[in-house]
């Protein structure tokens, strides 16, 4: 994609691909306001405009520019070159975001697109990497959509969120679409999966499923944290005030990633092993597993954060508790 192709590319179907939804439409179509990709905000203060035949943007406060423009700052890009090679990556597929001669505002990209999965923790857990996803690429965790949801559903803060998490682009197979998430690179050179959404309680594995292992601080480093998932993980650190753990730290991402998670435990010699699954059948299930394999040096720490079912509904309970105070 050259500058003058980027020029006709509709910046609201831009947007949309993104995951940004318009909160209102003025001048007949020809400009719409959004919240700012760039900054929390209440106020929609961010619109584009078309004008002169292209399509131009403006942030309250900020800066505007053109579609080119927006790509550098939002992605963080210092080159015209790669801002065109991301557009043309993202005009790939079924989703066309050149600008048509009667525009139309396009619906905001699903997140979960696949086939409707149960959202119940078993079919999750039982569900396997789905080869009709492709891999696209794995940038830095800018994306205001997935911080502004980790921040406010979560009560991850961005430091955290953007120090161990990376925005992942890929490819659903089936329809030639191409999605986002957010993700954690694994021990295989794969990535961790989630969505954004609180609608949808999907994750998965590209490229290979794997446990991720954190380096700790700690010279020592005689004590192992072993995570159901990379939430439970980043919540750990946020209740404990800190941006990295002494202690190694283990994020399985999948229950059905024991075997992974004890061998590399074994080959750590770890002095004591704690462990944070969840407060459920399944949590339960695999605490017992690793008290059959490490005996005494495993220390279960879902009383901790009992009555909540993980510790990142412990964080939220304490973050709307002092909300009320």
């Amino acid at each position: 994609m050259n500058i003058e192709q980027a020029k006709r590319i509709s910046l609201p179907r831009l947007l949309a691909q993104l995951g940004y939804k318009p909160e209102r439409e003025t001048k007949g179509g020809l400009e719409f306001w959004y919240a700012s990709p760039f900054r929390p905000e209440k106020a929609p203060s961010f619109h584009t405009s078309f004008i002169g035949g292209k399509w131009i943007w403006n942030d309250f406060g900020d800066i505007g520019g053109t579609v080119i423009d927006f790509v550098m700052r939002h992605q963080g890009f210092t080159r015209v070159s790669d801002a065109l090679r991301f557009l043309d990556g993202m005009n790939q597929g079924q989703t066309n975001l050149m600008q048509s001669s009667q525009q139309t505002i396009p619906r905001s990209p699903d997140l979960f697109s696949f086939q409707q999965q149960e959202t119940d923790r078993e079919a999750v857990e039982n569900f396997l990497p789905d080869r009709q996803l492709e891999f696209l690429q794995a940038l830095p965790l800018r994306s205001q959509t997935i911080l502004t949801y980790l921040a406010q559903e979560r009560g991850i803060p961005a430091p955290i969120a953007q120090r161990y998490l990376q925005l992942v682009r890929y490819r659903n197979l089936n329809n030639g679409r191409d999605y986002f998430a957010f993700g954690m690179p694994n021990q295989a050179g794969g990535y961790e999966i989630r969505v954004a959404s609180n609608q949808y309680n999907f994750k998965s594995a590209l490229l290979a499923r794997d446990i991720t292992v954190i380096p700790g601080t700690s010279p020592e480093r005689k004590n192992v944290h072993v995570f159901e998932g990379m939430t439970d993980f980043l919540s750990f650190l946020v209740l404990n005030g800190v941006h990295q753990a002494p202690d190694d730290c283990i994020i399985m991402h999948s229950l059905s990633s024991f075997h992974r998670a004890v061998s590399h435990i074994r080959s750590q010699h770890y002095q004591a092993i704690k462990t944070y699954l969840d407060n459920d059948k399944a949590g339960q299930q695999g605490t017992e597993k690793f008290k059959a394999e490490f005996g005494a040096i495993l220390l279960p720490q879902g009383e901790a954060f009992a009555p909540h079912h993980d510790l990142n509904d412990l964080l939220r309970a304490q973050r709307s508790q002092q909300k009320r105070h």
